[in-house]
């Protein structure tokens, strides 16, 4: 018997759902129905309690064979429907939260090659500071430098230290979701 905060899965597409979709159970209305909520989609629906499985999340994800993408909350194979990302400090295979597919949308152009070879002849080599973080550091040696570029044209924008390219790219390059951001910290900031 389904009850209130269950996590299931889709076992069919059913209109712009996905089959194995996620969701949580807002609401059991009878035995037979319940309102879900989608994650992927951000809908609430009623369904036919027999067009879902229950989900037991905490057998989902690293070292389970089955982990749910962080974009899309499908469920789906682990090392065949996401990518090796990198290795953890037991030397285990890690992959990336988010799917093959959602990563397409993620990725977007990659850096055109004549970019990568016009900002390889410009690259620092003995001190660098960040522009954005301001860090100084030793190229390859006290930080790991990266070639930012725009993903969605593939043109180089500037070298970056590797944690501010990663801070870009978790808001999407987005300055909506930047400012948000900000907004946040000043909000929360004052409160202190």
């Amino acid at each position: 018997m389904l009850k209130i905060n269950d996590f299931v899965i889709l076992k069919n597409n059913h209109n712009e759902l996905i089959k194995n979709s996620v969701g949580v159970v807002e609401e059991v209305i009878s035995n037979e129905v319940s309102k879900i909520f989608f994650i992927g989609n951000r809908i609430e629906i009623e369904l036919n309690n027999v067009d879902i499985d229950f989900l037991n999340i905490a057998e989902t994800g690293k070292p389970h064979k089955f982990k749910v993408c962080n974009v899309c909350h499908i469920l789906k194979e682990d090392f065949v429907d996401f990518e090796i990302n990198q290795t953890d400090a037991q030397g285990r295979k890690t992959t990336r939260p988010s799917c093959r597919n959602c990563r397409l949308n993620i990725d977007g152009v990659k850096l055109l090659s004549s970019e990568r070879k016009r900002m390889l002849e410009i690259k620092p080599n003995k001190f660098f500071v960040c522009p954005i973080c301001e860090k100084g550091s030793i190229p390859d040696i006290t930080a790991n430098l990266v070639i930012d570029h725009n993903h969605e044209n593939g043109m180089a924008r500037a070298w970056l230290c590797d944690s501010c390219n990663t801070g870009l790219g978790r808001f999407k390059d987005d300055i909506t979701l930047l400012n948000k951001a900000i907004n946040y910290l000043k909000e929360y900031n004052q409160k202190s």
